[in-house]
């Protein structure tokens, strides 16, 4: 699969929404309940309410969207400017094909040239091998709440020298 990497824009959020839900509801269900899924992707269209606060989030970011050849979006991924992974999702279609892998090392490139000295990220069951193949560590055991529904995840770090 040839994969392109592009800035991300406002203007993308609807269908990374789209993807977020598809993904937690269809890779999230291998370690999560769909009690879990739900309450941390709630199906359906963007609420605007989400539509503004991630347009918020990405605005105090680097975004970058993965796209096939198609044009089909295959993930995407925001680093803050502080230097947190706040959001990496890849389409279920597409996982497991390295489009995760590229994302985390464009997004540390970024990190690396503003002159951050470390990148962390609250990684899920899923992310987590993915960001331990890229040399983050696990810090430590993490709860997420989403509408009174625990999320188990990790802290991890990783120096940039």
């Amino acid at each position: 699969m040839n994969i392109t990497l592009v800035t991300l824009a406002e203007a993308d959020l609807v269908a990374c929404h789209a993807l977020f839900v598809d993904a937690v509801h269809a890779l999230g269900r291998r370690h999560y309940t769909e009690v879990q899924c739900v309450a941390w992707a709630p199906p359906g269209p963007m609420p605007a309410s989400w539509r503004a606060a991630w347009a918020r989030r990405l605005g105090g970011s680097t975004g970058l969207k993965a796209v096939a050849d198609d044009g089909a979006l295959a993930g995407f991924a925001w680093l803050t400017d502080d230097g947190e992974f706040d959001m990496l999702f890849v389409a279920p279609w597409a996982a497991g094909q390295g489009v995760a892998s590229r994302l985390i090392a464009a997004l540390e490139a970024t990190g690396r040239q503003a002159g951050l000295a470390e990148l962390s990220v609250y990684a899920s069951h899923g992310a987590r091998p993915v960001f331990e193949r890229a040399g983050f560590a696990v810090e430590s055991d993490h709860i997420a709440w989403r509408d009174g529904v625990a999320l188990d995840n990790w802290i991890m770090k990783k120096a940039l020298p």
